[in-house]
């Protein structure tokens, strides 16, 4: 029997709420949602797992209508949903009276619940653990031990934050593979049996990491996981961008080289661009036209000024800023980078004073 897990899709989600990409990164991850419904159809896929938090918010009814129309794509799959934090479902909400297609079960209860699956030999039990939650993983492993199913194959569909205790309540519970949601990043616990999927598709800078699916085979003769591996899907990474600048370095030079490296990175991606180095005091980086063509949601300037000190020296003897030039070379050794960087420091701020060419004679 062949399987997919994922989970914390968000869809709905404003990840990148103001940029001028927050739109996309919507249709993006809906998108990722579509490719991984393909691939299920593509590898022959029985059963999906969706452990938690397919919205990022309560569904209204035409979001509902739209993903039930890609699962609805699907017939042969038998798809299983558990509700997260993020899908906010409420008693009032649409999700509680909506007609899903024959191949979709969600789980609303509350309560440690199994759906049966005589066709594929294989029984889900899920369940959402929430903060207020009555229930938790503990009964859903002893729903588990209490039942005696026909069916070989044994699944936990969990939304539990906790891998302490999902670990701690699962490990003997016998289940063929625990599909568990409530994380950002993919993790494998107990050897690949208990596995937290992670999120579809990554949310911000901190976020990183691969993203996508677990797809496993389960074995119909002993209910034994034979094959598990991790799948990237995501449409998008974040990524750290660092650009050294010199004293030479020019507007033009400076865009040609980010746009460059984001081009060899995927200009898809969003970037944290951090500028380092000595630039020429008269520069000021203008990255204007590199933020309306690439998705750069964070630019830090690290830069300094690189001051010629002989030349200050000479053209300045007898006012302060020459005087403070000449007081911190006195030893005429070379200053190591904390003392030029102190020096680079000073001399910025004096040039910033209007007394700066003040006499000293």
């Amino acid at each position: 029997m062949r399987f997919i897990h994922l989970g914390d899709v968000r869809l709905g989600l404003n990840a990148e709420s103001g940029k001028r990409w927050e739109q996309d990164r919507r249709l993006e991850i809906f998108d990722t949602l579509r490719r991984t419904v393909r691939k299920a159809e593509e590898i022959s896929c029985e059963l999906m797992l969706i452990s938690g938090d397919l919205f990022s918010h309560q569904p209204v009814t035409s979001e509902l209508e739209e993903v039930n129309r890609l699962f609805l794509s699907i017939p042969g799959t038998e798809i299983v949903i558990v509700t997260g934090r993020g899908d906010m479902i409420k008693s009032s909400s649409p999700v509680r009276s909506f007609c899903w297609a024959p191949n979709v079960h969600l789980d609303l209860s509350g309560d440690p619940s199994c759906f049966r699956f005589p066709r594929l030999s294989t029984a889900v039990y899920a369940m959402s653990v929430f903060e207020h939650s009555k229930k938790g993983t503990k009964e859903l492993a002893g729903l588990i031990n209490e039942d005696s199913p026909e069916e070989l194959i044994r699944i936990g569909l969990i939304w539990e934050p906790s891998p302490e205790k999902a670990a701690e309540q699962l490990s003997d519970s016998g289940l063929s593979y625990a599909a568990l949601g409530g994380r950002d990043a993919h993790e494998e616990l107990e050897e690949g049996r208990l596995c937290y999927c992670g999120g579809l598709e990554p949310r911000s800078m901190s976020d990183g990491g691969p993203h996508g699916i677990y797809i496993g085979d389960i074995s119909s003769a002993s209910g034994r996981l034979i094959k598990l591996e991790f799948l990237p899907m995501a449409s998008v990474t974040y990524m750290p961008l660092a650009i050294n600048i010199n004293k030479s370095t020019k507007q033009e030079e400076l865009a040609s080289l980010i746009a460059s490296e984001i081009e060899k990175r995927g200009s898809r991606n969003i970037y944290r661009l951090r500028l380092y180095g000595r630039r020429d005091p008269g520069f000021e980086p203008d990255l204007h036209g590199i933020e309306e063509t690439y998705r750069i949601s964070e630019v830090v300037d690290e830069t300094e000024p690189q001051y010629d000190l002989e030349g200050i020296s000479e053209e300045h003897p007898y006012d302060l800023l020459g005087y403070y030039v000449n007081h911190l070379r006195r030893d005429k050794r070379e200053p190591s980078e904390l003392e030029l960087r102190a020096m680079h420091y000073g001399i910025d701020a004096l040039l910033r004073t209007s007394g700066s060419g003040e006499s000293m004679k």
